[in-house]
């Protein structure tokens, strides 16, 4: 599915450069975004994401996860409520 408003893929994380007021940078879950189900849902970056070794890459340098903490402790097979908490695309345009 892609977002209502980027038309980028719901499924892929991205990561937004700056919010202009506060220069913090965020994220997309694409848990917390397929739980919207209509837009990406950011959450701050790189705070709320984790590292691991096995996720850095050339363009992961860092090694940060591509769920949110809070989407990496659900159980398998549920839906995040961590969606709420986030930005949706829209707010951050």
């Amino acid at each position: 599915m892609n977002c209502t408003c980027c038309s980028k893929k719901l499924n892929i994380g991205m990561i937004h450069k700056s919010d202009p007021l506060t220069g913090q940078r965020f994220k997309s879950c694409p848990h917390c975004s397929d739980a919207n189900g209509n837009e990406h849902v950011f959450h701050p970056y790189p705070a709320s994401f984790g590292k691991t070794p096995a996720r850095k890459t050339a363009k992961n340098p860092e090694g940060f996860q591509s769920y949110c903490c809070d989407c990496r402790t659900l159980p398998k097979g549920n839906i995040s409520r961590a969606y709420q908490n986030g930005r949706t695309c829209q707010t951050l345009k």
